[in-house]
């Protein structure tokens, strides 16, 4: 990630903290990074160095005007200015990590061979928080490939319960005999 990007979302992130709007903010930031990653022309067009900021500012404030914080709108102005509108998406991504970790929090990833009940997933997920010290925001996925059982990514911990990964195990210790 960009280390300019993580600058201006760190003074984005300390105003908002100031005036009490992290989560509105936030979600003016979610609605931004949807609409982003939704439309490859508006992300092109951010990373188009032909195409003045102020041009750039002038279609995003045209796109994001309605609804948002006037804080987001002088945020996207100030880049503007700086010209580093490319970043925007970067210090989006910045942003969220930094209201992950203020609220203490980490994104998972359950992934299961089959549909899990509700009481496994909350199993699955008090372990993962007991583990970790941090309450989890898990998304789960559905790959028949893993055969059964689950996997679980968080950050850099990957625990890897499925049967295809046992398989593995015992023809690598079968292969080495």
């Amino acid at each position: 990630m960009n280390r300019v990007a993580k600058r201006y979302a760190k003074a984005l992130f300390g105003l908002a903290e100031e005036r009490k709007i992290l989560d509105e903010l936030e979600k003016d930031l979610e609605q931004m990074a949807e609409v982003l990653s939704g439309s490859q022309d508006l992300a092109a067009m951010l990373q188009n160095p032909l195409i003045s900021e102020q041009d750039k500012f002038g279609v995003l404030n045209e796109v994001f005007s309605r609804g948002m914080q006037q804080t987001t709108i002088h945020f996207l102005h100030l880049l503007a200015d700086k010209k580093r509108l490319a970043i925007l998406p970067d210090a989006i991504e910045a942003f969220h990590y930094m209201m992950l970790q203020h609220q203490n929090t980490v994104e998972a990833e359950l992934i299961s061979a089959v549909q899990l009940s509700e009481n496994q997933v909350n199993e699955i997920r008090k372990n993962m928080e007991d583990l970790t010290g941090k309450t989890l925001r898990l998304e789960k996925r559905i790959d028949a490939d893993i055969i059964g059982g689950f996997v679980v990514r968080v950050e850099d911990l990957i625990i890897d319960n499925s049967i295809r990964n046992q398989l593995e195990k015992l023809r690598e210790t079968l292969a080495t005999r």
